[in-house]
């Protein structure tokens, strides 16, 4: 049922993500639910479920909107599997560290995301995008990735969740 739920979220997620949360700009920075919903499932479930939410959520974004394909899908994947690896030392009851990994998977994220385009020879500024879209966008992530991980949270320990399906 997890898988079934998780595979809901996910869409749900992208659709809000291309619509409505369009229109959640503060200063022309959006925040990245994707990143928050990745990094809630990296701290709760480790690198697996965060490599492969974030392979799935990229993979959406590319197939859709990206101008290379692959870029969202790599670097989504590889920011869900670094948080994912500190999952076992962290108290999943508080709220620091949903704050404290969104500002990081942003940064993480962001940063990937710009070498990989780098790489692709696609010509940005890294003043630019670290002043204009990282930090803000980290900030508020960090706020925002709170509220998101209690819901996540919350979602995941329901006892349906861990019923069979088949």
């Amino acid at each position: 049922m997890r898988v079934l739920i998780l595979g809901i979220i996910i869409f749900l997620n992208f659709i809000l993500e291309s619509t409505i949360f369009q229109y959640t700009r503060i200063f022309g920075v959006k925040p990245d639910f994707t990143i928050m919903l990745i990094i809630s499932y990296a701290i709760m479930r480790g690198s697996m479920y965060g490599g492969l939410i974030g392979l799935v959520s990229g993979f959406l974004n590319d197939l859709f909107y990206g101008k290379s394909f692959g870029v969202n899908s790599l670097s989504y994947m590889l920011t869900g599997y670094i948080i994912g690896k500190s999952q076992e030392n962290i108290f999943k009851d508080s709220l620091i560290p949903p704050a404290l990994f969104n500002i990081i998977g942003v940064f993480i994220y962001q940063n990937l995301f710009y070498f990989i385009s780098y790489l692709s020879k696609v010509n940005i500024s890294y003043m630019h995008v670290l002043i204009n879209i990282m930090i803000p966008q980290s900030i508020y992530n960090g706020l925002l990735g709170v509220v998101v991980y209690r819901y996540i949270y919350k979602l995941d320990d329901k006892r349906f969740m861990d019923r069979k399906i088949y």
